[in-house]
């Protein structure tokens, strides 16, 4: 599938002659602009605070935002990646359910994943904002359900189609012109096994999206309708140039990388392709093909081509052109990244799946593309941006078991995310670290050991060294968690088979792993699992991957590599063959004369 420019083009032009000929001058703009970001993050701190659910409350995973009228993006929070990006897709889903017919007073929930969603347990709300009874945007906002029914608690990648993942919800009006429809709420918590919990998270979203909407009115009041549509379409202009004069950076040209995934979840023989081609233009846009990548899965493990797909890769182009460590100021992340970008996969693939395949996992997969990304235009990126492969993968686990007194299910999903960048021009890469697509915080071991039947053993940095190279990868973590009473285990990981890439002769990073720990021993487990059964006592320990090395080892600063070796980081005959340094054990110093020797060979 592909998406057309010029079309998107002509939209915008069309929703630019609507809006009134008054210009805002450049200080206003910046203050319209400012005031439509500040209100989507306090959208997120509003759901944040109110949220039941661990992975919003601790991990953050979720992400809201202000929309225009046909849903296109102003303003985002800037919490997960994948959450903010997807919401205007959210808003045309439903508005197609719906035809367009939206109420003041109206609540949407949707979820749809061939109707605009990210997949099905990223449940979006979304509330029409009005002004003098005209639809003048929307207040929208997503986060993931620790439930949503489904064959499975918690994660249910062996689906056989979108229906076995779960509720799916398409533009189902749960409050109208205010008032709430009862059917639809007792038919929507009736039917998962997290009720009390998931009521509240999805009533902290109201509260967000009732935010963001009075706080928009309020910027409309004081400034007047056709100022703030006039900044806003200014505000995505503004976003679109910043990151095309960033895109041009890199020479024109068609940049190739792929890589391979471990497995569907079934059919464990088989590894799966991301073929990423990358274009880039004379005029500063950028296009990426997936055509090579392999076909759609007969699991879950498929990516929605335009609630996912389409925004991991506008979440790594705009992560690689736009770093805010290094632009000289901060950029808007709103539809004019958009506009920027082209993203084409056909129709049929795992990252263009058909109706009405399962879509339960799809984060692996854009971090892969993302790491692809990456990887094919890292030679021709100015020198500050270049990167070595970083561990480009998550460990989604769900840990779950039934409670007779509450008649509920608890349901504690923990995203292992703490892999590590690989090195980087003029600098070694980070430890234990959401990387690229991903930005969920890790859950506190206290809060994890209060709330639900597990207690952490160990949680620390891998003990493996980590890739060589002049600027050398992080490490990884390793965690160990043990079950207090009989769980029910799922894990949605990857990269056990294709380790992160190393980068002008730095060396490649470690795959992850898994490994249930028992009476017995130990037994390594494939990187994805449904409903694997862990009696009491059992143990889990997760490995996540760790990065590659950038530039050639030999050409390390010798002093960084006795760092390396004080810290523990490495052995001193590490430092020998690996990089060629002489550490005398003596007085632990580097000889200087033998480790000329030994490099000069």
């Amino acid at each position: 599938m592909k998406t057309n420019r010029s079309e998107r083009a002509k939209k915008r032009k069309q929703s630019a002659s609507k809006q009134s000929n008054s210009r805002v001058d450049s200080v206003t703009q910046r203050v319209l602009g400012g005031a439509f970001d500040t209100i989507a993050r306090e959208m997120a701190l509003h759901q944040l605070r109110m949220a039941h659910c661990t992975l919003v409350t601790e991990s953050e995973d979720l992400g809201c935002g202000l929309f225009a009228s046909d849903g296109r993006q102003i303003a985002e929070s800037g919490s997960s990646p994948l959450h903010c990006g997807s919401i205007r897709g959210y808003i045309q889903g439903a508005s197609k359910k719906l035809n367009g017919e939206f109420y003041d007073g109206d609540v949407i929930i949707h979820n749809n994943p061939f109707m605009g969603a990210s997949h099905a347990p990223d449940v979006g709300i979304i509330i029409p904002i009005f002004f003098k009874d005209e639809l003048v945007g929307f207040s929208g906002c997503t986060s993931h359900w620790v439930d949503i029914g489904g064959a499975q608690p918690g994660i249910n990648l062996d689906a056989l189609d979108m229906w076995g993942e779960g509720e799916i919800l398409s533009g189902l009006k749960i409050y109208e012109k205010g008032k709430r429809n009862e059917t639809a709420w007792d038919m929507l918590w009736g039917n998962i096994r997290t009720p009390v919990q998931s009521q509240g998270d999805c009533m902290a979203q109201i509260a967000a999206c009732e935010f963001g909407k009075n706080g928009m009115l309020k910027v409309i009041q004081k400034y007047g309708l056709a100022k703030v549509q006039a900044a806003a379409e200014g505000w995505m202009d503004y976003a679109e140039r910043m990151l095309r004069l960033k895109i041009k950076q890199v020479p024109p040209g068609e940049y190739y990388a792929e890589g391979w995934m471990d497995d569907d979840g079934k059919n464990r023989d088989r590894h799966l392709k991301v073929a990423t081609t990358v274009t880039v233009d004379d005029d500063g846009s950028i296009t990426v093909d997936l055509s090579g990548s392999a076909d759609e899965n007969e699991t879950g493990f498929n990516c929605p081509y335009h609630g996912a797909t389409c925004v991991g890769v506008y979440s790594a182009v705009r992560s690689i052109f736009l770093d805010e460590a290094l632009v000289e100021e901060t950029i808007p992340q709103n539809e004019g990244i958009f506009r920027a970008i082209t993203v084409e996969a056909p129709l049929g693939s795992m990252f263009n799946p058909r109706f009405p395949r399962g879509t339960f996992a799809r984060l692996n997969q854009i971090q892969r593309v993302a790491d692809n990304i990456l990887k094919a235009l890292s030679p021709s990126l100015p020198e500050n941006l270049r990167s070595a492969g970083t561990s480009a993968h998550i460990h989604w686990l769900s840990y779950s078991g039934y409670d007779p007194e509450s008649q509920e299910y608890w349901v504690h999903l923990e995203p292992e995310s703490g892999g590590s960048f690989g090195g980087r021009s003029e600098k070694d890469g980070g430890d234990s670290v959401a990387v690229l697509c991903t930005n969920t915080r890790n859950v506190p071991i206290e809060h994890m050991e209060r709330k639900f039947p597990l207690v952490c053993e160990r949680y620390e940095l891998r003990e493996e060294k980590p890739a060589p190279g002049k600027w050398r990868s992080g490490a990884g973590i390793v965690r160990v968690n043990r079950m207090l009473v009989p769980t029910i285990v799922s894990c949605e990981g990857d990269r056990s088979y294709d380790p992160p890439w190393g980068m002008f002769g730095g060396k490649d990073g470690r795959p992850g792993a898994l490994t249930r720990i028992w009476s017995g021993g130990r037994e390594s487990l494939y990187s994805k699992f449904t409903g694997r059964r862990f009696e009491t006592g059992e143990k889990l320990e997760i490995r996540s991957p760790m990065g590659g090395g950038f530039g050639s080892p030999f050409e390390r600063d010798p002093l960084l590599v006795l760092q390396d070796v004080l810290d523990g980081l490495i052995t001193i005959e590490d430092a020998a063959t690996e990089y060629g340094v002489v550490i005398r054990e003596s007085d632990m110093a580097v000889d200087e004369a033998a480790t000329g020797i030994v490099r000069s060979r």
